[in-house]
């Protein structure tokens, strides 16, 4: 078995989780496409343009889908990143496929969620979550999970049934591994990863890895929701979990995670590409 081609990478909150892999096109035929302002309006309502933002906080940070690229490269890695994941440019890039692919009738139905008292409080608990310390965020999510566990709470399954009414951990695992193939592709091509294998070979690999990790993922997942969701009462959680089991909501998180996944994949594709530009820090 060859080495593990990444470390533990950090499970996302709901506006964050990528859990489709491609874009829902719908046809223009079926449905009216909503405008850029209203779509732009759209995102600032629904925290969605701090989520493309964060991402760069996430490529800086490292490890991640990147595997040993931040210890091989260091300060030039995170600078590299920083260059690659431009915020506006993400977010534009993010209005772009949504303008093509997101119907005004699914806009309005995310955007009157996000806009009530409840939408408003959640968004404001999921940004702060984006932003936070990752060594914070599952320290305390763990002693939070764990007094669940000890106390036999509800709130716990409340918890794994947010995270079901988002999308399956199948399609996230798919998504996940998809954008690492492409990366590591795209470094192995730019002379900067040490790799001699087929994409067949690398996918099958990552999905192994990503499977075999499937339990610690998902112990993950309840930490960081946790405490994101710390200071959010049982009711609020439980009608949170109605309102995204909706098929209007289910849809806008389809194309809102596919569209945050096709923005993640151009830009790591990206970033292993370039990679061949820095020179290594240590032995590969």
């Amino acid at each position: 078995m060859m080495k593990s081609l990444l470390r533990s990478f950090r499970v996302l909150p709901p506006l964050l989780s990528l859990l489709v892999a491609g874009l829902v096109f719908f046809s223009q035929s079926h449905a009216h496409a909503a405008d850029r302002d209203k779509l732009q309006a759209f995102l600032k309502v629904t925290g969605y343009d701090v989520v493309i933002e964060s991402l760069q906080q996430g490529a800086m940070a490292g490890p991640g889908m990147v595997g040993e690229a931040p210890d091989t490269f260091g300060k030039q890695y995170s600078k590299l990143a920083e260059e690659v994941f431009v915020p506006e440019e993400m977010v534009r890039r993010a209005v772009d496929i949504l303008e093509a692919v997101m119907p005004e009738a699914l806009v309005d139905a995310g955007a009157d969620f996000y806009a009530s008292d409840l939408g408003q409080r959640l968004v404001a608990v999921e940004n702060a979550s984006h932003m936070a310390d990752d060594t914070v965020k599952y320290t305390e999510g763990q002693k939070l999970v764990q007094q669940m566990i000890d106390s036999h709470s509800p709130r716990l399954d409340l918890l794994r049934e947010l995270d079901r009414a988002i999308g399956s951990a199948e399609t996230s695992r798919k998504a996940v591994v998809e954008i690492q193939v492409r990366f590591l592709l795209a470094a192995m091509a730019a002379g900067a990863s040490p790799l001699d294998m087929t994409e067949t070979e690398l996918r099958a690999e990552l999905m192994r890895e990503a499977v075999a990790r499937a339990p610690q993922s998902e112990m993950l997942g309840l930490m960081a929701n946790a405490w994101t969701y710390r200071d959010i009462s049982d009711a609020d959680l439980a009608a949170y979990v109605a309102a995204l089991e909706t098929p209007e909501m289910q849809r806008v998180y389809e194309v809102l995670n596919a569209t945050q996944f096709q923005v993640m994949i151009e830009r790591y594709q990206v970033l292993g590409a370039r990679l061949g530009e820095l020179q290594p820090e240590q032995e590969l």
